[in-house]
């Protein structure tokens, strides 16, 4: 199991296990986890955004997409600087809709 794959499944309360499908497929190990998930956030967001309309396939990548931005945000709160880390995880999706 990645670093990433650990830290997820330890969260209280545990990941829905619908979630766990996309987790095992996009999980690596890692130094930096807040910027990972939001990597994967990212990568999820793309996916749906290429899905236009209604399509239950567009929808999971959306729901993915929240999935591991809020556990970006998660992260990013138990690192030693978390105003800096947030502020870092918002401009980098910010940025990535440009």
């Amino acid at each position: 199991m990645s670093e990433l794959a650990d830290w997820i499944r330890r969260r209280t309360p545990p990941a829905p296990e619908a979630f766990l499908p996309w987790l095992d497929a996009s999980s690596r190990d890692l130094d930096d986890i807040p910027s990972a998930l939001l990597e994967h956030a990212l990568m999820s967001l793309d996916e749906a955004l290429a899905r236009p309309g209604r399509n239950r396939e567009g929808a999971l990548h959306l729901l993915a997409a929240d999935g591991f931005l809020t556990y970006a945000c998660e992260a990013a709160a138990e690192t030693d600087d978390v105003d800096a880390m947030l502020r870092s995880l918002l401009e980098r999706v910010a940025d990535h809709g440009e």
